[in-house]
């Protein structure tokens, strides 16, 4: 049978979306190697598989749409051989998805969406009475952070997030805040929550393999859910990976479609 998806093409999540995913790659500008446009359109070029490499704003006339398009694909294309280009109902021109697919640049949601009303219930999952979160709040933590997070994502070099997120700060300013969840006093799961932008959602959560299948990812999300409901947020979201997207629909999430595209460019 087909997938079915809340319809909420029209809700304007999609234009917090683009709001928040270009707040999480501003952290990581001025990096060595990492290149970022922000004007009347917007490109990250990391070189990394984290955070990525992505388009995700135009605001371009119809009449110089073309010119702008393979201006801005030659340019990608001095540091790198391929991007991912977001699409957003707002973005402009209007047909910019017909542009790209013209250029033989297909669309699709690009992954797993969901969505949580806060306003319901939060499924608590069961877990040892021993497991608890701690807020990285220091450098000394946040390299605990990245180590966690590496491990679990299959050991990648995630040291630029240690540069970002330890740049960034941890005080009342930082919209960036980042958490460990402890099995007494072995750190087993990691997550970001993200609030800027009128909406908040959690980015990155990881759980070592070693640790996987006991909860602990579930109960760090569940708190950092809580999280967001209590700074005032009736609903949220979040990008999941196939693997996680039943932990997600257990804490409540259902799928949606936001009317965003992603379309690959391949040089």
């Amino acid at each position: 049978m087909p997938e079915t998806f809340l319809d909420m093409k029209s809700s304007g999540t999609a234009g917090q979306i683009q709001g928040s995913l270009i707040a999480y790659m501003s952290l990581f500008a001025g990096l060595p190697n990492m290149f970022m446009v922000d004007a009347d359109e917007y490109w990250f070029v990391s070189n990394k598989p984290a955070p990525g490499d992505c388009i995700l704003r135009t605001r371009w006339s119809d009449d110089e749409a073309e010119a702008r398009i393979d201006a801005t694909l030659e340019q990608i294309g001095q540091h790198l051989d391929h991007i991912s280009w977001w699409v957003f109902p707002n973005d402009q021109p209007s047909d910019l998805g017909k542009r790209l697919e013209a250029r033989e640049m297909p669309g699709g949601r690009g992954g797993n969406w969901l969505w949580k009303d806060l306003t319901q219930p939060i499924p608590e999952p069961k877990v040892s009475v021993q497991f608890h979160v701690k807020q990285v709040l220091d450098d000394q933590m946040m390299a605990k952070w990245v180590r966690i997070s590496a491990e679990g994502f299959g050991n990648h070099d995630l040291s630029c997030f240690y540069d970002a997120y330890a740049r960034h700060g941890y005080g009342p300013d930082a919209y960036s805040l980042h958490y460990i969840g402890y099995l007494g006093d072995t750190p087993v799961t990691s997550g970001t929550l993200l609030d800027v932008g009128g909406c908040a959602t959690v980015y990155d959560l990881s759980t070592p393999l070693a640790f996987r299948q006991q909860g602990f990812g579930s109960a760090l999300m569940h708190f950092m859910m809580s999280e967001i409901r209590n700074r005032g947020y009736k609903d949220t979201w979040i990008w999941s990976s196939d693997m996680a997207k039943s932990t997600y629909r257990k804490l409540g999430y259902v799928d949606a479609d936001f009317g965003l595209r992603e379309h690959d460019w391949h040089k």
